[in-house]
């Protein structure tokens, strides 16, 4: 459900950007429309914009700006929009992801500086552009961030890929021994048990096996069987998606908190979609880290570590955002 942002989010970045020559009124409306009575958010949102533009001709603005917030599974989505009154054209349209309700306030600032920049371009009477404000906000590009938190994802899927092993010996209490060809599975790490059931003569999923340690000479941990489930010597052993965490990824040298924050939820969403990982509170691994370096030369490193505290793997990815 939409809402509209408020005026002083809009306004924050340059309170007279958007003024006429000296003495002259303010030539930029902000557009709100209430819901009252039964009626909807969503439906006070549809009024058309030749209702808007007449109310910017009233008040003689030049433009008014309209802005929506939307959701978009765990993330929302901030719009903003300014129509010419004297035209009756869309003078600026953009929309961008932010992580979370903390980001709202943030994104709204960053859509105000490119619509400045937009319709009056990056600076003002020879004062300096909305960018150079004190107000460093938005010192990033939302998509980019995505984009980054995506190929960091990807960097820690290869370095955890799918491993398939051997049951070499399973005992009646409930321990096995095992075997890995490749790969380097780490203490804690779940597997499917599965092999060819004698009945059905068919391959079905027997049970599942925790590792509980591993060397280049064998491995060991302990067995679940399902209700029924048979369990052989020479069944095949399946890594699942590993449990995994993400803490709040830390602002480092140039980064300010915002950008770590966004990170964070956009790695969260990442590891999310890869068939490696799922992300969960009661995580098997934990991946943190920081951002550092200035705008467009940034990195994002990180080290993913388990429930001992060991670092299983590290990985450093350049960032453009």
């Amino acid at each position: 459900m939409r809402n509209f942002l408020t005026c002083a989010a809009l306004l924050a970045v340059a309170p007279a950007a958007f003024a006429q020559p000296q003495n002259a009124p303010p030539t930029v409306a902000i557009a709100a429309v209430t819901a009252r009575g039964n009626a909807g958010p969503d439906l006070a949102s549809d009024m058309s914009d030749e209702v808007q533009i007449k109310v910017a001709q009233l008040v003689g603005a030049r433009f008014i700006v309209l802005g929506t917030v939307g959701t978009k599974g765990r993330s929302y989505v901030v719009s903003l929009r300014a129509l010419d009154s004297s035209s009756a054209q869309v003078a600026f349209s953009e929309s961008l992801k932010v992580g979370s309700d903390e980001q709202v306030d943030a994104g709204a600032k960053q859509l105000a500086r490119r619509m400045e920049e937009k319709l009056l371009g990056p600076a003002v009477g020879g004062s300096p552009p909305a960018s150079a404000s004190g107000d460093v906000l938005g010192d990033f590009d939302p998509a980019l961030v995505k984009d980054s938190a995506q190929d960091v994802a990807r960097s820690l899927a290869q370095r955890f890929p799918k491993l398939t092993g051997t049951l070499v010996n399973a005992l009646p209490n409930g321990t096995a021994s095992c075997s890995f060809a490749s790969g380097q599975p780490f203490k804690g790490e779940f597997f499917e048990i599965s092999g060819r059931d004698e009945v059905t003569e068919q391959e079905t999923r027997k049970g599942y096996f925790l590792l509980s340690a591993w060397s280049k000479n064998g491995c060991s941990g302990r067995v679940k069987r399902e209700p029924g489930g048979v369990i052989e010597d020479g069944d095949t052993l399946t890594s699942l998606p590993l449990k995994i965490g993400v803490e709040a990824v830390a602002p480092g040298p140039g980064a300010q908190p915002e950008l770590a924050t966004l990170l964070a939820s956009e790695l969260r969403a990442a590891l999310d979609s890869m068939p490696q990982f799922q992300v969960a509170n009661d995580a098997q691994l934990t991946a943190t880290g920081r951002v550092s370096g200035p705008r467009g030369r940034r990195s994002v490193d990180l080290q993913v570590i388990d429930k001992g505290g060991n670092v299983l793997q590290k990985v450093s990815v350049p960032a453009s955002f």
